[in-house]
């Protein structure tokens, strides 16, 4: 029995590949991977028929999903280099692969890299980073040996000659080393973004020729951090000669490993070990190559972590616990959030943070633990008094179906309780799509993914659905959406709850995506932030004094309106038009291709962010026009919610080409509003990936079963206002 198809081929784009195929025995056989994925054949059978690996199946699939045929164009590197950044194979191997791999074999990152699986074999030797080996220190291969197990990154610069470093210390803090990681979605985004940035900067850097020197931060970093050994690994020609602090231990980078990598390992281990400080430490160093950008070419680059390094992040203001008897279920909520937050909590540290006492902390944490829904961890020294005994959720207590139902395609992904994606499917929609017709498939996908998770499904809650406005959220219909036809008044809420069996809880797609971004991504320790999602269109979300905000329909967020208002796109009669930027995909294939950019008949988005991370700046400059526009709107998103906080994501935003939007995203919120004076706006990088409206809709499902809120009317996923 075959299972349900990852994609579907209409007949122009099975003769496409026909003649693609005639290319060469290679293509024949991607185009053959491709075909077995529309028929429904699995990775193994497919690999069996075609004689390739598993991993080689599961690329091709996932590339064409992504980039139709543009992506089986794409090709590992030819040859094999002389000399690889071993560095950024090691960052690459700690953020990990993509769904639904759990982790890298040799032969698939190294085709990835387009290097020999036995050079890479032989990086991991060296580094100590051999995938699933037990955790412990990495040894950097520089002139004084250097190990790091779980470092603090607390300064990078670059100058002119080449000259580069960073400093670097180990945690002095194991009390934070009980946490849930950083999700593979979000290590593997953070060293995209990173890498792209930290390039750009050092080559900037060193174009303005600015002398070699120690930084001067370094000393007052060394004064700040007193019985702590800083290491500081430097590159270039002068590294050996180049002036230290006393007490810094010094180390000469090999050639074998790049400045931009290597930073980039560093920040995966403490995403690791402290995954809630390294985010704000990485923020802040993203915001400082946007930063150097803009500076004058004689400026070097320059980040050094504010403040005292060892001090932890301020908390976010959470809500206090009420002592009535019949608010039970709020503290016990409030006890979840808590623990889901930090990652993991002692009981002492929960009624801290709750204003529970100890003795309603004890009997919530004693029913949860029954039930099963937290866990102990190993007993960890306090500074006196007994050993405290940390509590997590458990990941299996409770899963949720995220469904994002998009015009070119629909995804649907099985999450657990701590946001690990179990399971994810992709189904490529044909022109016209009928909605019964995907309710069908959808409920094949789930049937299926549930099949895959096996005794994690016993606890799954519901199924959450993002789909773009205009929709009814109180009964759970379509509205006619954009480029959907045939879909005007779909009880989709409906259908699907009758064809899964299961509550679902609709939600407009970038307000899904602002649940998951609270939840689960960048904005997890945020009260109030704006959600921007950027993909075949535009649309905004917002999370206010603890909750969504969906507004008296559920379509809050309308992003275009409010940009044709902010740009002064109006008709004469002061109505607001269609801004064609904020369909971003499309309006940057346009920018580009007015630009004289030559691009293929599909995939013309993805080619585009491939030529401006490589540096052609006709397309970087068809990405920024667009930005800019966009950004107006993210001004007045700004003005209107009082804001510090600005979350980017979305399909639109791939990694390569992030810095291009957030760069002018961020200059604009921090230039224009009124209130400029009082409040500075962070813009940052969504962690969810192009999946953020299907993740985001599964944690709804988490959101409203386990967010403490008063007000509950609405809170059961299938009920209320939100439900079926």
């Amino acid at each position: 029995m075959q299972r349900p198809a990852d994609v579907a081929l209409t007949d122009r784009q099975l003769a496409e590949l026909a003649v693609w195929a005639e290319g060469g025995a290679e293509r024949a056989v991607r185009v053959g991977i491709v075909r077995d994925a529309a028929a429904g054949v699995s990775v193994t059978e497919s690999a069996r028929r075609l004689g390739v690996s598993r991993p080689t199946v599961m690329a091709w699939r996932q590339r064409y999903a992504q980039s139709g045929l543009a992506g089986l164009e794409h090709q590992p590197r030819s040859g094999r280099p002389h000399r690889i950044d071993e560095a950024d194979a090691v960052a690459a191997t700690l953020a990990g692969p993509p769904a639904p791999l759990r982790e890298w074999s040799a032969r698939a990152l190294a085709e990835l890299l387009g290097v020999s699986h036995t050079s890479l074999g032989k990086v991991w030797q060296r580094w100590g980073a051999h995938p699933g080996a037990p955790e412990g220190p990495l040894h950097l291969p520089a002139r004084g040996p250097l190990s790091c197990h779980r470092p603090e990154l607390l300064g990078v610069w670059a100058a002119g000659q080449g000259a580069a470093g960073l400093a670097v210390a180990e945690t002095d803090r194991p009390e934070q080393l009980d946490t849930v990681q950083a999700g593979g979605e979000e290590r593997r985004r953070r060293y995209a973004a990173m890498t792209v940035s930290l390039r750009r900067a050092q080559m900037r850097a060193e174009d303005g020729a600015v002398p070699p020197g120690t930084p001067p931060q370094l000393d007052e970093l060394v004064r700040m951090l007193p019985g702590r050994i800083v290491h500081v690994l430097l590159w270039g020609d002068t590294a050996d000669v180049q002036p230290l602090p006393p007490g810094v231990v010094r180390h000469t980078a090999s050639a074998s490993m790049g400045w931009a990598a290597t930073v980039s390992v560093v920040a995966q281990l403490e995403l690791r070990y402290q995954p809630h400080r390294a985010r704000a430490a990485l923020d802040s160093l993203a915001e400082a190559t946007r930063v150097h950008a803009g500076a004058p070419a004689t400026e070097p680059f320059r980040w050094f972590r504010s403040g005292s390094a060892a001090e932890a992040p301020p908390a976010r203001a959470t809500h206090r616990a009420f002592d009535q008897f019949t608010l039970g279920s709020f503290n016990e909520k409030l006890v979840i959030e808590a623990i889901r937050v930090s990652g993991a909590l002692s009981r002492v540290e929960i009624a801290e943070r709750t204003g529970l006492t100890p003795q309603a902390v004890s009997r919530i944490t004693r029913n949860l633990l029954t039930t099963g829904l937290l866990a102990e961890d190993e007993r960890r020294m306090a500074s006196r008094g007994k050993p405290r005994v940390p509590l997590r959720l458990r990941p299996d207590a409770a899963c949720a179906i995220g469904l994002h139902v998009d015009p070119e395609v629909i995804t649907l992904v099985l999450v657990d309780l701590c946001g690990n994606v179990r399971d994810r499917r992709q189904l490529a929609l044909p022109r016209p799509s009928a909605p019964e017709w995907c309710v069908a498939r959808i409920g094949d996908m789930a049937r299926a993914a549930v099949e895959t998770v096996g005794a994690l499904a016993e606890n799954l809650l519901g199924v959450g659905v993002a789909a773009p406005g205009p929709l009814d959220v109180n009964a759970g219909m379509l509205l006619d959406p954009p480029l959907f036809e045939g879909w005007d008044e779909v009880p989709l809420r409906a259908w699907l709850s009758r064809e899964l069996e299961l509550p679902v809880l609709l939600e407009k797609d970038a307000t899904a995506a602002t649940v998951g971004e609270r939840w689960l991504g960048a904005a997890e320790s945020s009260g109030d932030f704006a959600y921007l999602y950027l993909g075949a269109g535009a649309g905004s979300g917002a999370f206010l004094n603890g909750d969504v905000f969906r507004g008296a329909s559920g379509n809050a967020g309308e992003f275009g309106v409010m940009t044709a208002y902010a740009a002064d796109r109006l008709t004469p009669e002061g109505d607001p038009r269609m801004v064609p930027e904020c369909a971003t995909m499309s309006a940057v294939v346009a920018a580009a291709a007015e630009a004289g950019l030559a691009l293929p008949h599909t995939g013309a988005h993805a080619a585009v962010c491939a030529a401006a991370a490589d540096g052609d700046e006709r397309a970087a400059e068809a990405i920024r026009r667009v930005a800019r526009v966009v950004a107006r709107g993210a001004v007045a998103m700004t003005e209107l919610y009082d804001i510090d906080l600005i979350v980017v994501g979305g399909p639109a935003v791939p990694p390569q080409v992030a810095e291009l939007y957030l760069t002018e995203i961020s200059a604009a919120v921090n230039r224009l509003p009124v209130a400029r004076r009082v409040r500075q706006v962070r813009v940052v990088y969504s962690t969810l990936g192009d999946a953020a409206a299907a993740v985001g809709a599964a944690a709804g499902v988490f959101h409203t079963t386990f967010a403490p809120r008063l007000h509950t009317h609405s809170a059961q996923p299938g009920r209320g206002p939100s439900g079926a």
